[in-house]
């Protein structure tokens, strides 16, 4: 009795060990615990395998060289001692399988000869997941002992909860990047909303104004023409369509580092970066050209566009803390693209217009 304790508590003391180990991982965490199982029970053969309705995969396994099984696997559920595993309430222990009247006539004991096989069902989330499963060609020399089954019933018990666990970490993880990813993105338009396009730009306009050679972008303001009326004639449905499909000649047009959001209503924002005058005309008729091609209504769709053209010159690290801050270079941009945008709409619509001939210095925004 007390050695059959002392085995207990041993094997109680091992799988505390790694069952702590979470920093070695979970693959390094199922190894060691069939490594734990094959020693308890001295098999050759240990495997924590999933079953997905016909099909029994070997997930994990440590083997002897005569047995060649490696994870990826696949057999043939029914052609498994797991079929009748499965089938149980818990643990299937067999010492002797061509004795038994269980496991004997089984097809895999003539296809495998496995004498000896001890296992049991893993359970995550109520559904049978599969079985953690031990065995030898050999038939086992004893009975299999209380212990034996205390043993396997634990580390299955372990398995299953950090199995649980892990599944609702990730889920809990496709939950916050889905939450993150609606709080940054326009419902309608799936572009990219203003608060999110604000931070971004914010990072960008930093990172720009740091820039060691001189470059150039622009802040574009793009208004749908006319937008009020589209809705009152076709009905809002007509004017959600409108700005969906514009949406997607809007990210079909620019590269892969400008930044495109809805600004709000039926205005767009626009950052290009690394681009001259030119670039930012190719694009501006490339957006209205799309926006032209849509044929959702009978009349000529057509956008304002006001843009404000900025540039940077090479200044010292010490010299940056003098400038004003991103928020205001941001604030000043947007203004300047406003009005803009203003006068292209005062001076008949469907007009592109630059707040100035010239790109303005980052350094003079305030």
């Amino acid at each position: 009795m007390h050695t059959e304790y002392s085995e207990s508590e041993n094997v109680i003391r091992r799988l505390h060990q790694i069952t702590q180990s979470y920093d070695k991982g979970f693959d390094f965490q199922i190894h060691a615990l069939i490594q734990l199982g094959l020693e308890r029970f001295d098999l050759d053969i240990g495997i924590l395998a999933q079953v997905e309705g016909d099909t029994y995969t070997i997930r994990y396994c440590i083997c002897p060289e005569y047995m060649p099984l490696m994870p990826g696997n696949q057999f043939e559920f029914g052609m498994t001692y797991c079929a009748v595993t499965c089938e149980s309430d818990g643990v299937v222990a067999v010492e002797h399988v061509g004795n038994s009247d269980i496991l004997g006539s089984h097809p895999a004991y003539r296809h495998f000869g496995l004498e000896s096989y001890i296992a049991i069902p893993i359970h995550v989330g109520g559904v049978t997941w599969g079985t953690l499963n031990f065995s030898s060609p050999a038939p086992y020399p004893r009975a299999f002992k209380d212990i034996d089954i205390d043993s396997l019933q634990l580390m299955a018990s372990w398995i299953e909860v950090e199995m649980v666990r892990r599944m609702q970490e990730n889920q809990l993880r496709e939950l916050n990047v889905k939450l993150k990813q609606m709080a940054s993105t326009d419902p309608l338009t799936k572009l990219m909303n203003r608060r999110a396009f604000t931070e971004k730009l914010l990072r960008s306009v930093n990172h720009f104004r740091r820039s060691k050679q001189p470059q150039e972008a622009a802040l574009l303001l793009v208004d749908i023409d006319y937008f009020k009326e589209l809705n009152d004639t076709y009905g809002h449905l007509l004017g959600d369509k409108v700005l969906i499909e514009f949406a997607k000649v809007l990210t079909e047009n620019l590269r892969s580092y400008d930044i495109g959001a809805r600004y709000g209503g039926k205005v767009f924002v626009i950052w290009l970066v690394d681009t001259e005058r030119s670039g930012i005309e190719v694009v501006c008729d490339r957006l209205m050209s799309g926006l032209d091609n849509l044929a959702l209504v009978d009349e000529k769709l057509t956008a304002s566009v006001g843009i404000c053209h900025v540039k940077t010159r090479q200044v010292d690290e010490n010299a940056l803390s003098q400038f004003v801050k991103p928020a205001q270079i941001m604030d000043a941009m947007v203004a300047r693209a406003d009005q803009a945008l203003c006068q292209a709409k005062a001076n008949g619509r469907a007009k592109t217009v630059f707040c100035s001939e010239e790109p303005v210095y980052l350094d003079t925004l305030s």
